[in-house]
């Protein structure tokens, strides 16, 4: 979704680029944080809540859009 807006928004390949080793190292990072601190029950709940975590990240991150204008 996000590559597609950069794209229609005509954003440079360089900040684009930047931006997503950022996101992506940070949730990576953060991934394995959460599997180093709660071990294989950690990695049971992710798995199971990991669709409702993500649409939820989205629809604040919409509101806060929202709220903002």
């Amino acid at each position: 979704m996000f590559t597609i807006a950069a794209g229609a928004l005509s954003m440079a390949l360089l900040p684009f680029t930047i931006a997503s080793l950022i996101g992506r190292g940070a949730r990576f990072l953060l991934v394995a944080g959460l599997m180093a601190w709660g071990g294989a029950r950690m990695e049971a709940a992710l798995r199971r809540y990991v669709d409702r975590l993500g649409w939820a990240t989205v629809a604040l991150l919409a509101l806060g859009l929202l709220a903002y204008r």
